[in-house]
């Protein structure tokens, strides 16, 4: 998930396992190793382009690192507070139930995480949270900032500090529900609409767990549609051919095998310009241009041959400054109402 997120919940287990023996410093310890995992793209320099795509939330984000780092670090740590009493156990305990929260909440996202590195690249994602989600985080960080203004030993304060984290668990599990609620919504759609389709991808929509998107797969294309729990008829879905045809030429290249990988097998390809060949991992949702009525794949990449025969693949995220119309279009969805959302077209 996004870096705030991740720091708050290893400040919220810093609180919680190290508040009563080094009071705002367990918080900061927290902070800290909440975001080292996602410090692994300091190596990207090193790295050629196929290798940054598995990368990032692989090794650093396994089962393995996260007993090498309750190894590593327990006993120095341990050590820098043994006036208050830290021992290296309970240091160790507190730097995997950082690390380990860390990647739980990253397998919650679509983007999928690498947690039996390094034995299996295989990437486990749960897709019930979106990247960014204020109301799973801002209960963490409503009670993080409350308990600074409270003594280390108050007991209100771990009281407050354990309330704000179970509103997050608790908001983890409406999740789940909501995905299952809208899978089995989605699969009766699609037994009705798109005989022989299989549902290959049920994930939230920016920011809430209300709408869901779904990802249908057939032989020659892929079918998009939404779901929300006051929709009051079935949702259209949007189709989108796969054309491997046109990356016909890029197949064997270490890069293309790589991007395949990454989209686990779900990727659509178009022409692009200048005779480039536009790769679209579909398992991901779309930017909505709300003034010209267009959608367009947030993860893309531009396929070419350079000058020395060197498949290139620059990565292309498109940008929007309607962020407040967006919004808007989103809680419209939501509601149930669904004209102007399915009137917008791309892929």
């Amino acid at each position: 998930m996004d870096s705030i997120t991740q720091a708050a919940l290893g400040g919220v287990v810093g609180e919680l396992v190290l508040g009563r023996k080094l009071g705002w410093r367990g918080m900061g310890w927290g902070l800290f190793f909440g975001t080292l995992p996602d410090l692994d793209i300091l190596a990207y320099p090193w790295l050629s382009e196929a290798e940054k795509i598995s990368w990032h939330r692989g090794i650093s984000h396994s089962i393995l690192a996260m007993f090498v780092a309750a190894f590593l670090f327990a006993k120095p740590l341990a050590w820098l507070h043994r006036e208050r009493g830290l021992t290296a156990k309970r240091a160790g305990w507190f730097v995997f139930l950082v690390w380990s929260t860390h990647v739980l909440i990253d397998v919650f996202t679509s983007y999928g995480t690498q947690i039996f590195e390094p034995f299996s690249n295989q990437r486990v994602a749960l897709s019930n949270l979106f990247i960014v989600d204020l109301f799973f985080t801002l209960p963490m960080l409503v009670g993080l900032g409350w308990v600074l203004f409270h003594d280390r030993h108050s007991d209100e304060r771990r009281t407050v500090m354990w309330r704000a984290f179970s509103v997050s668990c608790l908001y983890v599990l409406f999740s789940f529900v909501m995905k299952l609620w809208a899978s089995d919504r989605i699969e009766t759609n699609v037994a009705a609409e798109i005989p022989g389709g299989k549902v290959v991808a049920v994930a939230p929509t920016p920011f809430n767990t209300l709408l869901w998107r779904g990802l249908v797969e057939t032989d020659e294309a892929y079918w998009v549609t939404y779901w929300s729990p006051f929709d009051d008829k079935p949702a259209g879905f949007e189709y989108v051919p796969k054309q491997h045809e046109l990356a016909k030429r890029f197949e064997g290249q270490e890069l293309f095998e790589a991007l395949k990988w990454f989209s686990r097998g779900r990727w659509v390809a178009r022409p692009g310009p200048d005779g480039k060949v536009v790769f679209v991992d579909v398992r991901f949702g779309e930017l909505r241009d709300v003034e010209n009525r267009q959608l367009y794949p947030m993860f893309q990449w531009r396929l070419s041959f350079d000058e020395a025969g060197e498949m290139r693949a620059p990565s292309f995220r498109p940008r929007s400054d309607q962020t407040k119309a967006m919004l808007g279009l989103i809680l419209e969805r939501i509601r149930g109402k669904m004209e102007r959302w399915e009137s917008m077209k791309g892929f």
